[in-house]
């Protein structure tokens, strides 16, 4: 009896029945339930257990976030590829480790064969850790060269901040504010670097002074709109680092009497799966959270299977909505904004 055929006999799908067998929380307990007793019924259980290959850390090295994310979307995406794949997957919240942390140790005493790391940034005491790993490591929007067992992916930060530049010039802005996240991670530095690269294409000076940066989170969009607006800074457009970052601006800007984009247009980064249940209408860089996912974990399958490490740097797309405006162009005063 295979999987494919106890699918067919429950009428469910090969994925359903590889996860219910697998343990996988997205999958009901009465799926579950059904698919081991049956399963069990007709002695699936040995050949089950010999075609598991192996057991994959899930880590995060921050508290673990909600699940509109774009963390737990990949952590999402990747579970399921590992789980399809009839690999096991282990979830570890491991943000409150100190510098005493030995990673080999704790990944040898798991029972993890590889991982993906999430949430990592420069200051954490697991990323010196990383670069002396002796099991393959993939970490998301992150990468270390100095380790050949460790992988890197992510989306092109750097272009896509500097396409929402070009858009923005394009609709005629050329005063663009910039709002990152820590300044201690490799991917806020590289959405910084491609907002600096995008005004430098297009003859703007960069103005550090219209530059803020937070955590990525909802509050630091707050703060950001408090400073420009109690600074008198006068721009017409700005690029945030994530949505989260740019609804909370739009909300604070909105209380500070500005109107959304009549008076400052405003791009986010990500396109998060919680803007489909909201009214921002927010205009965005979107990533493919389900192909980094699925990047993700064949990269460490690779990697068991003795292929190099790479980093992988996956595509972006740039959704219109409403947060952005076309400024009238000064030359022709019969233009309005559209």
């Amino acid at each position: 009896m295979t999987i494919q055929e106890i699918a067919n006999e429950l009428n469910i799908s090969v994925s359903t029945v590889s996860k219910a067998l697998n343990g996988a929380s997205d999958v009901s307990a009465a799926t579950r339930q059904t698919v081991c007793a049956y399963a069990k019924k007709v002695g699936y259980k040995t050949k089950r257990s010999l075609k598991l290959k192996g057991r994959l850390g899930l880590l995060w090295a921050k508290k673990p976030e909600d699940k509109f994310s774009a963390a737990s979307q990949v952590a999402d995406a990747f579970r399921k590829e590992a789980q399809d794949n009839m690999y096991l997957v282990f979830s570890d919240d491991l943000h409150s480790v100190d510098a005493s942390f030995d990673l080999n140790e704790y990944m040898k005493r798991q029972g993890l064969d590889a991982a993906i790391f999430f949430d990592l940034n420069f200051y954490s005491p697991i990323y010196k850790k990383i670069k002396h790993t002796e099991r393959p490591l993939v970490l998301f929007d992150n990468y270390i060269s100095d380790n050949a067992l460790v992988s890197g992916v992510g989306c092109d930060n750097i272009h896509a901040t500097e396409k929402a530049i070009d858009y923005l010039v394009k609709k005629g802005h050329k005063t663009i504010g910039f709002v990152g996240g820590e300044r201690q991670s490799l991917v806020s530095a590289e959405r910084l670097a491609g907002y600096i690269l995008g005004l430098s294409k297009n003859s703007i000076e960069y103005r550090y002074d219209i530059t803020y940066f937070g955590d990525f989170e909802r509050q630091s969009g707050v703060d950001a709109a408090n400073y420009f607006f109690q600074n008198n800074k006068e721009i017409t457009a700005v690029v945030c680092a994530s949505d989260n970052m740019a609804m909370g601006l739009i909300d604070q800007l909105r209380l500070l009497g500005k109107k959304i984009p009549q008076d400052v247009s405003i791009i986010g980064f990500d396109d998060l799966e919680i803007l489909r249940y909201t009214n921002y209408n927010l205009s965005t860089i979107r990533q493919d959270f389900e192909a980094i996912g699925q990047k993700a974990f064949h990269i460490l399958d690779s990697m068991l299977s003795g292929q190099p490490a790479q980093r992988a740097i996956l595509g972006f797309k740039l959704i219109e909505r409403d947060t952005v405006i076309k400024l009238a162009d000064q030359n022709d005063p019969l233009h309005s904004p559209t």
